[in-house]
Order: structure tokens, then C-alpha cells, then sequence
């Protein structure tokens, strides 16, 4: 996500911003649940346990 685009489609244009609070809150959840969080490094799924 680093390559900026002028995009004209304000739909597009909140898809970054959205991705961005849902991984925040993803991660607000794992922690609070004590579980991990899933996800893809490396070519890989993983699991990441929050502290």
C-alpha cells in the first residue's frame, strides 16, 4: 500500500483507512480475549499473541 494513486471512486479512496481500523481493532480485540491474532508474514499464516 505504499504507491499513492489519485483515485477518483470515494469508495476506493476509504478502502485504506477502513483496512487500517480494522486491523487496530482486531488487535484491541486479541487482547482483550486473550486470544491470537491471525495473520499472513512471510508467505505464511500465523498466529501473534498480543501482550
Amino acid at each position: 500500500m505504499s504507491k499513492r494513486r489519485r483515485v477518483k471512486d470515494p469508495d476506493i479512496r476509504g478502502v485504506e483507512p477502513a483496512l487500517r481500523r480494522a486491523a487496530k481493532a482486531a488487535r484491541r480485540i486479541a487482547k482483550a480475549t486473550n486470544t491470537p491474532l491471525i495473520i499472513w508474514e512471510d508467505g505464511k499464516v500465523v498466529e501473534k499473541w498480543i501482550r
